[in-house]
């Protein structure tokens, strides 16, 4: 079965193969096939292959100078990104860990989490207060913007030394957040300047891009490919002449 099977394969092979021979040299058995004619055959083959490798040629520069641009531009884009994303990092940090909660105030890293209500803690400042007639303790959150926030712990829930060691814990949190800022101001400004450096250095792109126009440029204006073509028409009228048939 498996003799059987390669015999057709073979067969299909030889059919196909003979087919093709007799589109591409057309006009008959014996000027595709024939040893008289191998000579005319080579001659159209010949003019073929120079058009072949010239188109090739010419296709696989442009390509390579095509190649090149999109590398540039792609390493362009890639750094600017990679700027971008840093900065964006740097101005918009998450809230970090979870360091506590009492009440409704979660405190986290960088920020304080009242309720479903998120106060950033850089520039914020906490502060404790006791209400002695009534044992009930505040926090007091000031913003930068001199906004307060208050919150109020029952003495019976909420021991009065519990409260207080909150707040500080609040205002700590905050001193290091202050200080992690001044840090970051000094990265955001680090990053802004490679940011427009980045995006000024296009050099790379123009370059390519430059090398691409000229190896388009040249390719027009080679005369060896019109040449070829000729030559190719030439060697087609040859065999038309001698066959009645025009090969492709």
């Amino acid at each position: 079965m498996i003799a059987i099977w390669w015999v057709i394969v073979v067969m299909t092979l030889g059919v196909w193969w003979t087919v093709w021979r007799l589109v591409r040299y057309p006009g008959g058995w014996a000027y595709a096939f024939h040893e008289e004619h191998r000579e005319a055959r080579k001659s159209l083959e010949d003019a073929r292959g120079v058009v072949r490798e010239l188109r090739r040629s010419a296709r696989r520069e442009k390509w390579q100078a095509l190649a090149e641009v999109k590398r540039a531009e792609w390493a362009y884009r890639r750094r600017v990104r990679q700027v971008e994303s840093e900065l964006e990092r740097l101005r918009t940090p998450h809230r970090g860990e979870r360091i506590g909660q009492l009440g409704r105030i979660t405190l986290y890293e960088h920020t304080a989490l009242i309720s479903d209500d998120e106060v950033p803690l850089a520039g914020l400042h906490a502060r404790f207060e006791l209400s002695r007639s009534t044992h009930v303790s505040y926090v007091y959150l000031t913003q930068p913007d001199g906004r307060e926030r208050m919150e109020r712990y029952d003495g019976k829930e909420f021991p009065e030394e519990t409260v207080r060691r909150f707040s500080v814990q609040i205002q700590n949190a905050a001193v290091a957040v202050n200080r992690l800022q001044e840090r970051r101001a000094g990265k955001i400004r680090a990053f802004e300047a490679e940011l427009r450096e980045a995006r000024k250095a296009t050099e790379p792109m123009e370059a390519a891009r430059e090398q691409l126009e000229k190896t388009r440029a040249r390719h027009n204006a080679d005369v060896k490919l019109p040449q070829a073509r000729a030559a190719l028409d030439d060697a087609r009228n040859v065999w038309q002449d001698l066959t009645g048939r025009r090969p492709l």
